[in-house]
């Protein structure tokens, strides 16, 4: 292992903005603010100077001993040390071991601008592997990772490559050219902190460069993206832009709450370890990896890692996510997590609806496509049915041998021209199993039109009763939109679905010898007899009755001879 560089300062260590109360606080107060962003200690300030500190130790013991409503200033410790911004991490070191200090508030002109905590001391930093260099991105990505570690230099900021770049990059043959899809920048503070508008700020100029792109900015936190349309050098591409941030959740599967914080928090908040790895692209000691959580180990021992046991409880999502990166990566997931998993799905957690859940909505429904429009959606879905994963969906969907056969059957309807996407219908399989369907459709936000389709299923299915004669199952298909009779096939007896496959394939295709054109120039007049001649025609075809234009010509003959 690396040995410390006792040339780095508290500047590159400190974690910024740093969260504070006042001295009136209350100890219960204190308490759940350190519960909600997970830190061992809080700094006490009064009008912008800092007056004391206390700790999670102090504040427990005060709370066992009745004394919850007091203010922390009647436990905090008054006499603070602190360091400066270009404090060295050799004397930082030292002021730790010699006063056993957990922690050391940075103080610039007077200001608290961040927090140094025994944990950054102990922690070294990895060297970049030799693998992981810019250089192994194709040349118009390092332009964009180039001008927008400028921007944020210029703005005293840092800016850090994250997620799956970074994860994707480590996993690549060394020797090939990386390319991306998608991109996510996050940028912390540095010499300047970052505001929560930071992202936008960078995002802003970055489009001024890259005029093609469409900027869009989300919610109340002002993240920032940039996309980009079968361009010529980027192709497809997304690119996420949001200032560092820490989340936390009211109650499990509801929407986070998310709020300024430093890169440590803000990879914190990730799903797994090899997911929860950045690059940071802006100096000083550019290209420095940061992986707090064993992503790197994990990545070399091919497991996917929880980064804390009740993120499945906060967001079930993150089941479905582990699926599919394991699956994907060809990774398993590691025992633990894996144990994590079935204790949030036995709690029953996700059976309770009587507050809004948006992770088991449209977040849900976001993580099923990915699944489903996966080439591994079948050993993905086997997975989740192992864990019991799918009563994230419903309580009682199982994937039971028939379900099963249904959408291995609807997975061979997609050489069809459907005007739904595959994935969809792969899922409203899924849902038709239940007997809410409607609801379950309503709740993962799919379209009316799905909605409506699930709702009418089972009378539609009902009334299709097979026929011998491809004439009477033209009449009952013909008025069902493709996408109803796929789900139908998938579901239905091997009569109904052969039906509807021939419908499909040869039946909708075939006409009578004789059109409309034909008629006239026959010497028939168009009219009302035109419709239930061609009517006729069109029946006897599909029935194999009339088999070319001479029996055509017979029948009109026979049985509407001219005058």
């Amino acid at each position: 292992m690396p040995s410390i560089n006792p040339e780095q300062s508290a500047r590159e260590l400190m974690s910024s903005p740093v969260r504070t109360v006042r001295p009136e606080t209350t100890i219960e107060e204190a308490q759940k603010i350190l519960l909600r962003y997970g830190h061992s200690g809080l700094p006490i300030v009064d009008e912008g100077r800092l007056v004391g500190i206390v700790s999670r130790r102090d504040l427990d013991i005060a709370a066992y001993h009745g004394l919850k409503d007091t203010p922390v200033k009647r436990i905090m410790a008054a006499q603070v040390r602190t360091i400066e911004p270009s404090t060295p991490l050799s004397e930082i070191q030292g002021v730790m071991g010699t006063y056993d200090i957990g922690r050391l508030p940075v103080i610039d002109q007077g200001q608290l601008v961040g927090i140094v905590t025994r944990t950054d001391v102990l922690r070294k930093l990895q060297p970049v592997p030799e693998t992981l260099r810019l250089e192994r991105f194709a040349a118009p990505f390092q332009k964009i990772f180039a001008i927008a570690s400028q921007a944020a230099e210029d703005r005293g900021w840092h800016l850090y490559l994250v997620g799956g770049a970074v994860r994707d990059l480590l996993l690549a043959d060394p020797t090939a050219e990386v390319g991306l899809s998608d991109i996510d920048f996050v940028v912390d503070g540095f010499h300047q902190s970052a505001e929560v508008g930071a992202g936008v700020e960078l995002a802003k100029c970055l489009q001024k460069i890259y005029p093609q792109a469409r900027l869009e900015i989300h919610g109340k936190f002002q993240t920032a993206a940039l996309l980009w349309h079968n361009d010529p050098e980027l192709g497809s591409l997304w690119i996420d832009i949001a200032t560092a941030r820490t989340e936390f959740y009211l109650y499990p599967a509801a929407n986070p709450e998310v709020e300024a914080s430093s890169i440590r928090q803000d990879l914190y908040r990730r799903d797994f370890t090899v997911n929860a790895l950045a690059l940071r692209l802006t100096n000083p000691r550019a290209h420095e990896l940061l992986d707090y959580f064993g992503g790197i180990a994990d990545l070399r021992s091919h497991q996917i890692r929880v980064l804390h046991p009740n993120s499945f409880i906060e967001d079930p999502t993150r089941i479905y996510r582990a699926v599919r990166f394991a699956v994907r990566l060809g990774f398993e997931i590691e025992p633990q997590t894996e144990a994590s998993i079935r204790h949030a799905i036995a709690s029953g957690l996700y059976n309770r609806r009587d507050r809004p859940v948006p992770a088991l909505q449209s977040r849900l429904r976001s993580e099923l496509k990915y699944i489903l429009q996966a080439r591994y959606w079948k050993p993905a879905i086997q997975k989740l049915a192992d864990l019991d994963a799918l009563v994230c969906i419903h309580p009682s969907l199982k994937l039971d041998r028939e379900l099963w056969r249904q959408l291995k059957w609807a997975d061979r309807f997609q050489r069809f021209d459907l005007a739904i996407p595959h994935w969809q219908l792969l899922l409203e399989v899924l849902i038709a199993k239940l007997d809410d369907r409607a609801t379950v459709a309503k709740t993962l936000q799919l379209p009316h039109d799905a909605i409506e389709r699930l709702t009418k299923l089972p009378a539609i299915e009902a009334a299709l009763q097979p026929s011998e004669k491809p004439s009477e199952m033209v009449q009952l298909l013909k008025p069902f939109d493709s996408e109803t009779l796929a789900l139908i096939a998938a579901r239905g007896a091997r009569s109904i679905r052969r039906s509807i496959y021939q419908y499909f394939n040869v039946w909708s295709q075939i006409k009578p010898p004789i059109d409309g054109s034909d008629l006239k120039t026959l010497g028939y007049k168009p009219g009302k007899q035109f419709k239930q001649i061609l009517e006729e025609l069109l029946v006897l075809t599909l029935d194999g009755k009339i088999c070319d234009r001479t029996e055509a010509e017979q029948y009109l003959a026979e049985h509407y001879p001219l005058n």
